[in-house]
């Protein structure tokens, strides 16, 4: 009986090692896997090397409202909106740098609109000639002064002609609503991106405030949409200087012990290249002399700068009971996250 608690109590342990060693390989190897294939996807597409279906969603389709679209990498479109700068763009480039606002993509669009005035109110009337003053011989006009007006049913537009007769007179007022509808859209699988904009010209359409009814929409007649998208996440491990926590499943030994083998859990504080600090618990699950806090340094070994998921340590464990407060510890961690 004996030998079978103390078989459980081991063989318990290692298969949530092994389980865990095992979540921390495959989960390593596909996130390694899934990032270099993205950003050989980028760099594909980035040198303009696009299958058939790609080329339709950069370009340009006047019937569905996309723009011309163009992949650049960050500095090159950095490079492109500090060249389109002007005078008129001083206080928002203030702005930008007081908030350290990034430029992610620019957008260049030109729309026709055409549109008839039809249904509206017009107004003509015959002004009263004023009278000549005592003397004047002048001969009086031959034609009446006729007044127009018109305004269209929207309100969008008024023409008022005080004299119908004189070229130059003319006063056409107009107040248009438009609204302004922009999509971006991204590849699931890759850094491709387009966008879609719609320019609609409106009206106040009565109560409740704020609803409007659409009069017509504007054709695109050319844009250009240039943007940055390189993968967001880096290649694991990437940063020098890393702080955590770093989740491993630990495996650790102080050799003299009753027990050879402890098992716990631990996270990395800092790491500095392949070296790191950290800090944890474990248990053989047997006494209180084989229980406790760990606290070791870390390294994490490479191949062709591949993380192999694993971190050898070397520090102290320290028991919550026993003669030996401070005890050498050597474990092999299993990094999960």
């Amino acid at each position: 009986m004996s030998r079978f608690k103390s078989g459980w109590l081991l063989g318990v342990p290692l298969l949530v090692l092994g389980s865990a060693a095992g979540g921390a390989y495959l989960y390593h190897h596909f996130r390694e896997a899934d990032w270099e294939h993205r950003e050989a996807e980028y760099q594909r597409q980035l040198q303009g090397h696009l299958t058939e279906n790609e080329k339709q969603i950069e370009a340009f389709n006047a019937q569905l409202g996309m723009m011309r679209s163009q992949l650049v990498t960050p500095a090159d479109l950095e490079k492109k909106y500090t060249a389109l700068l002007t005078a008129r763009d001083a206080d928002f480039e203030k702005f930008r740098q007081e908030h350290a606002l990034v430029v992610k993509s620019l957008s260049n669009s030109i729309l026709a609109l055409q549109q008839r005035a039809q249904d509206g109110t017009e107004e003509a009337h015959e002004e009263p000639s004023p009278a000549p003053p005592p003397g004047d011989t002048t001969t009086p006009p031959a034609k009446p002064v006729i007044s127009y007006a018109f305004a269209d049913k929207d309100g969008r537009i008024h023409l008022t002609d005080p004299d119908i007769w004189v070229q130059g007179d003319e006063d056409l007022e107009m107040k248009q609503f438009f609204r302004v509808k922009g999509t971006v859209v991204q590849q699931k699988d890759g850094s491709l991106m387009a966008e879609r904009i719609q320019l609609l010209e409106v009206s106040p359409d009565g109560q409740p405030a704020g609803q409007y009814r659409e009069l017509a929409e504007a054709s695109l007649v050319d844009a250009s949409f240039t943007y940055a998208n390189p993968p967001q996440e880096g290649p694991p491990g990437d940063a020098w200087v890393k702080w955590g926590p770093g989740w491993m499943a630990t495996l650790g030994t102080s050799f003299r012990s009753e027990h050879l083998l402890r098992f716990g859990a631990s996270a990395s504080v800092v790491r500095l290249g392949d070296v790191g600090l950290a800090g944890g618990a474990s248990s053989d699950f047997d006494s209180l002399e084989g229980t406790g806090g760990d606290a070791f340094v870390t390294y994490s070994p490479t191949i062709r700068g591949k993380q192999l998921g694993v971190a050898l340590g070397g520090g102290v464990h320290l028991p919550l009971g026993g003669t030996t407060r401070v005890r050498p510890n050597v474990t092999l961690n299993f990094i999960v996250y």
